[in-house]
């Protein structure tokens, strides 16, 4: 296995210039704050930005958990990498992971100051230290799915290799769990006020009768009890459920996991 190393400080915008690494090398899998990463999934491991605490994320950064670290392994295993690409601050963080992960020695080390130029890198830094933002080398859909931090919003960029072909990744935009400045609550009762007024703008809807909130470690589920006075049930459930994950994803920054919307009831007009 050909073991690629990408490395710099945090901060300085190595995740962003991950897939542009990836993909000029012909490489498939990224190893990422304690995720593997194939193409545009996550196929294995913990991400180091669901941590609550600095300390737990440089943890499952480094594979220090047995279990995460088989988890990982296995996977690893089961697929004959051939080329990986594995992203750490350090050649020596680089080094520990590929030593428990049994990838082998490192093949080629990329320095982020060798594909970032110093305006690039201090713009990276400000980001991180005004915003608390990273980015993930992964689309909106796969973060939804994984990470409990705060979803901000995608960016997409084209990439050329040396054969002059042109690929379009996306990368999402997140505030992560440790990144936070002290606790981040929104009460239920704001949520379903959202939900309300809203739903109160469509005149197909007669009664929204009850809204309830399922919380999960990755995001919330949004269910709503609706009777409603059109034939077009499907057309407008889908129009109610845009509106409203929209709205919410806007207002709270929260990860939406789903919006369901339970029509209850139909009314004649």
């Amino acid at each position: 296995m050909k073991v690629y190393a990408l490395f710099g400080p945090s901060g300085t915008g190595k995740s962003y210039r991950a897939l542009k690494v990836a993909y000029e090398n012909d490489i498939d899998y990224i190893i990422d704050d304690g995720i593997l990463i194939y193409k545009n999934k996550i196929i294995a491991g913990t991400s180091a930005k669901n941590a609550s605490t600095k300390m737990k994320a440089v943890k499952l950064a480094i594979f220090e958990d047995i279990n995460h670290r088989n988890s990982v392994r296995e996977v690893i295993e089961k697929n004959k990498i051939d080329k990986i690409l594995v992203i750490g601050t350090s050649k020596k963080m680089i080094n520990i992971i590929s030593q428990r992960l049994n990838l082998g020695n490192i093949y080629k080390e990329i320095s982020i100051y060798d594909i970032a130029t110093k305006e690039e890198i201090e713009e990276a830094k400000k980001s991180r230290l005004e915003k608390g933002i990273h980015i993930v080398p992964l689309p909106t859909f796969e973060v939804k799915r994984h990470f409990s931090g705060l979803l901000t919003n995608p960016i997409k960029l084209l990439f050329k290799n040396k054969y002059s072909e042109i690929k379009e990744v996306e990368k999402t935009l997140i505030r992560p769990t440790f990144s936070y400045m002290g606790k981040y609550f929104i009460s239920e009762k704001a949520i379903k006020q959202i939900v309300r007024y809203e739903i109160s703008k469509f005149d197909s809807v007669c009664e929204l009768v009850c809204v309830y909130i399922k919380h999960s470690k990755s995001g919330i589920e949004v269910n709503i009890e609706i009777e409603i006075k059109t034939f077009e049930i499907l057309r407008k459930c889908m129009e109610i459920q845009e509106k409203v994950l929209n709205i919410l994803e806007k207002m709270t920054l929260l990860n939406i996991i789903r919006i369901n919307i339970h029509v209850i009831g139909f009314v004649k007009k």
